[in-house]
């Protein structure tokens, strides 16, 4: 008893003295990192000028564009985020994607035959996120409970829930009709101030929302605190009377909640269901963060740091695709080289700051 009395004691002395602290090095090395994403995106932006693409680059359609790929990314990007912080992973992301687009064609399609229009999105849209916070727990409770690791589990879930989403209606897309559900599309494919050359994606004010709300979690909250501790030192956090377990159902739920609208999303973008959706979609969601400067060993990250790396990764994209005739072939290069010179990069800012 006195020896766990003076291991509580000491994990909450060092969480007093972890709060107190201004900014530690892996908060300095995160705003380092999110300064050099900016600089690197405004080099891009000039290399561009020079570009024979300029001018298509820089088109208010190409621009709009970006900006909703952008968001698409940027959603459950920012839940993967959430995970990393924890020192977990989450690599179900991109067959979430699909799942949950499947999900919801389904359940409207189905819901349809007994409700309004309105009325069936909407609960259909509901379910489907419900079953998304559903697999958001189990994987939290496997990985915390059961001492699996988060990389097998998620890999797991990553096959299961891509198999499901296939054999929901035997490979084939489930068609959502844009006559009948006119919001639905508007959700992903429409724009404020339309009409206008400054025309802003409604994925882009939905990204704006979550983010915002989750940086305010994380930077405003206890249970924010709580999720950067427990990637930093779980052992310390749980002996300061932390309820772990509930910090990783938080965080597998936000990251599966937020993939679950991303999904939705994409159906309503795709105006279908779609089990091929999403493929791979979850490398791009841990480069986001990575490139943002998350560390995949825990307790460092950001959200403005993670739609910073969106916004680099889809640039890259759309300066690759304007400017080479099979841009296609190149995207996992890109992926790959870019989450790679974030990790080195990385590695190197915390052997110069240790």
């Amino acid at each position: 008893m006195l020896r766990d009395g003076g291991g509580l004691r000491h994990g909450r002395a060092m969480m007093a003295q972890e709060s107190a602290r201004p900014l530690s090095v892996p908060g300095r090395l995160a705003t380092s990192r999110e300064f050099s994403v900016v600089v690197v995106l405004i080099l891009l932006g000039v290399l561009m000028l020079f570009s024979p693409a300029r001018e298509a680059f820089y088109g208010s359609r190409n621009l709009q564009n970006i900006a909703l790929q952008v968001s698409l990314l940027g959603i459950f990007a920012i839940g993967e985020t959430v995970v990393i912080l924890t020192g977990g992973i989450d690599l179900s992301l991109g067959s979430l994607l699909a799942f949950t687009g499947m999900l919801v064609a389904l359940f409207t399609v189905t819901l349809d035959q007994t409700l309004v229009a309105g009325a069936a999105m909407a609960l259909a849209s509901v379910l489907t996120l419900a079953i998304a916070l559903l697999i958001g727990s189990l994987h939290a409770t496997l990985i915390h409970r059961l001492r699996l690791p988060a990389f097998v589990v998620t890999l797991a879930s990553l096959l299961i829930l891509r198999s499901q989403s296939l054999v929901m209606n035997r490979r084939q897309p489930i068609p959502i009709p844009a006559d009948r559900y006119p919001f639905f599309t508007w959700l992903a494919n429409g724009k404020l101030f339309e009409d206008t050359p400054f025309a802003i994606p409604i994925p882009t004010v939905i990204l704006v929302i979550v983010a915002v709300g989750m940086h305010v979690v994380l930077t405003r909250t206890q249970m924010g605190r709580y999720l950067y501790s427990v990637g930093s030192n779980e052992q310390a956090t749980r002996l300061s009377g932390v309820n772990v377990y509930r910090v990783k159902l938080f965080a597998y739920g936000a990251s599966a909640f937020l993939g679950g609208l991303a999904g939705i999303l994409w159906a309503g973008y795709g105006g279908q269901g779609d089990p091929q959706t999403g493929t791979a979609y979850e490398l791009d969601a841990v480069a986001a963060a990575v490139v943002g400067g998350a560390s995949l060993s825990g307790g460092q990250g950001s959200v403005i740091g993670t739609v910073i790396g969106a916004c680099l990764l889809h640039a890259i994209f759309s300066a690759i695709n304007l400017n080479l005739s099979e841009p296609t072939l190149w995207r996992g290069t890109v992926v790959g080289g870019v989450l790679l010179l974030a990790v080195l990069t990385t590695a190197l800012q915390q052997r110069r700051a240790g």
